[in-house]
């Protein structure tokens, strides 16, 4: 007579594990990359508001006898200038103070591509015009807003079109505690 070893894996069961183990993998990997993009784009957003409040403090202090501001450049290289001015970039006395290139993989996408954008500050007040700047990652975005009063926002992360992943949790029956 022989025996049956009933103590291993059919191939189904080993086939099944393996595949689940792939898709949590998956998955796993997908909002690890996710979250380090996150990380990323947020690490530049604070970095540009701060120097945003700077361009913004020194301006208001009267340094130089000038307006300070910021100089977003949307080109092959995305980066910004801090610059001090008598009147705008484009004055020929202008000074560039500092420039910064956004870390590889974060683009402006507001300013537009191949185009550029000016936030000044006025001395004194420290108003500027109203305006926006927009960070992106791929499916990650992050919005900075500036009021006509100087007030600078930090937004909230957008991410469109991501689908959510459900998981149905069957609990077995027993001694009536479950979840």
């Amino acid at each position: 007579m022989r025996r049956i070893n009933k103590n291993g894996f059919s191939l189904l069961e080993l086939l099944i594990v393996i595949s689940i183990v792939a898709v949590l993998g998956a998955v796993g990997v997908g909002f690890y990359l996710n979250y380090a993009k996150n990380i990323e784009i947020k690490t530049v957003a604070n970095t540009l508001v701060s120097d945003l409040k700077q361009a913004q403090a020194k301006s208001m202090a009267g340094v130089g006898g000038f307006k300070w501001g910021i100089h977003l450049v949307n080109g092959d290289t995305d980066y910004y200038e801090t610059f001090s001015s008598p009147s705008d970039y484009s004055d020929v006395s202008k000074s560039i103070v500092s420039t910064k290139y956004l870390s590889k993989g974060v683009l402006f996408s507001d300013p537009a591509s191949s185009s550029t954008k000016d936030i000044i500050f006025n001395k004194i007040t420290g108003a500027t015009t109203e305006a926006s700047i927009t960070l992106s990652s791929s499916e990650v975005t992050k919005k900075i807003s500036i009021s006509s009063v100087g007030s600078i926002t930090n937004g909230e992360f957008v991410i469109p079109n991501i689908p959510a992943i459900k998981l149905l949790i069957v609990a077995g029956g027993g001694g009536g505690g479950g979840w």
